[in-house]
């Protein structure tokens, strides 16, 4: 192609089905997943995708993103692959993406599955160069050596190499001179392997052994500004791709960890559900755009907020004025301070402090953490 893929015109297909043949990752919570779809509901979301997405939008890149590994039979057979890529062929594609773990990539698919007119890249997530961190702290299940025999295997064939590296994937890790170190080997090497590598900025996935210890406060995501620093050094690499925000990242809980939240006390005050929030509205947040003014509101006893009488009373009052829309509400409450937009998020809708319940003291820790 005449030039580098992250400069392509691209759209992104989501295929789920069965489950990761390892789904024993660290940070991910895809792999715990089981998904029930068949191949024929499958192909029909993708020439739906194909018909409506691709051709219509002059699609050069097709990035299919699976639950696991594209490859991988049990999930995907190498006919529905190769129907894959050849529907992106005839609508004009340039390129296919795909994904697979090292050990289903082999001579024998590799060829069933090329098409030739159409370049066929295959993704593989290495993480990082680091065998120990892969199998001690990631738990991939893969060795740097398992990566480059499927490196090795995809040029034998004629097939493109993507890398994925992924940043500050455990707590140890969170240590920048380390994190970087081994950053600095990693891409040493993937860069003499690939013709495209994506570093990946981790984030909480639900399910996974790494939202544990994000909810206890072990380990924390990188903000853009942490985040460039560690590889801003490799934005202008027209082979590599910065992804910093790639699931549009919010705290979210499953449901068996919605607990309600009520009592008076410092643990309901300084709960961790309420610290990772905080720590979101912080580091990551941006306001809505065209606010101008910012208009601090009392909680209420009644969830959501906008049921009670306080604040019927005063959106009546002031939602009629041309500059409302101009107007950012934040709550200001136990959990700490919460956008407008937020006010139906758990555990915001799901809390009560009991004020007949105060003591002195409490009050005064009230204000001190608020």
């Amino acid at each position: 192609m005449e030039k580098p893929i992250k400069y392509m015109k691209n759209a992104k297909i989501i295929m789920e089905r069965g489950k990761c043949s390892w789904g024993r990752c660290y940070f991910c919570g895809w792999g715990k997943k089981i998904v029930d779809a068949s191949i024929e509901d499958l192909k029909k979301r993708y020439k739906r995708f194909i018909e409506k997405v691709v051709k219509k939008k002059g699609i050069e890149v097709v990035e299919i993103l699976p639950s696991g590994s594209f490859l991988d039979e049990r999930q995907f057979p190498r006919e529905f692959v190769k129907y894959c890529i050849e529907e992106a062929k005839k609508a004009g594609v340039k390129a296919v993406i795909i994904e697979s773990r090292p050990e289903f990539i082999n001579d024998e698919i590799l060829q069933y599955i090329k098409v030739e007119g159409i370049e066929i890249h295959v993704a593989i997530g290495l993480e990082i160069a680091d065998d120990e961190i892969l199998l001690k702290y990631y738990n991939k299940g893969i060795t740097v050596k398992d990566y480059l025999r499927a490196v090795e295997t995809l040029r034998r064939n004629g097939f493109k190499v993507r890398t994925y590296i992924l940043v500050n994937g455990h707590p140890i890790l969170q240590d920048f001179n380390l994190h970087y170190k081994l950053l600095k080997k990693t891409m040493n090497l993937v860069l003499k392997m690939s013709d495209s590598v994506v570093i990946i900025n981790t984030y909480p996935h639900l399910k996974s052994e790494l939202w544990e210890d994000w909810i206890n406060l072990r380990w924390k995501p990188l903000d853009k500004e942490q985040f460039l620093k560690l590889v801003g050094e490799w934005a202008e690499d027209p082979r590599v791709e910065l992804d910093f925000n790639n699931l549009n990242f919010i705290p979210k809980f499953p449901r068996e960890k919605k607990i309600p939240l009520k009592g008076v006390g410092k643990e309901y005050l300084l709960h961790p559900y309420y610290e990772v929030w905080q720590d979101f509205f912080v580091r990551f947040y941006e306001p809505p755009p065209g606010k101008e003014y910012l208009l601090f509101a009392p909680c209420s006893y009644k969830k959501p907020y906008t049921r009670s009488k306080t604040w019927r009373a005063f959106l009546g009052r002031i939602s009629g004025y041309p500059f409302f829309k101009k107007i950012h509400i934040v709550v200001v409450s136990t959990p700490g301070v919460i956008p407008y937009e937020f006010i139906n998020y758990y555990p915001f809708n799901a809390y009560d402090w009991p004020l007949w319940l105060e003591t002195e003291e409490m009050k005064k820790e009230y204000i001190k953490v608020t």
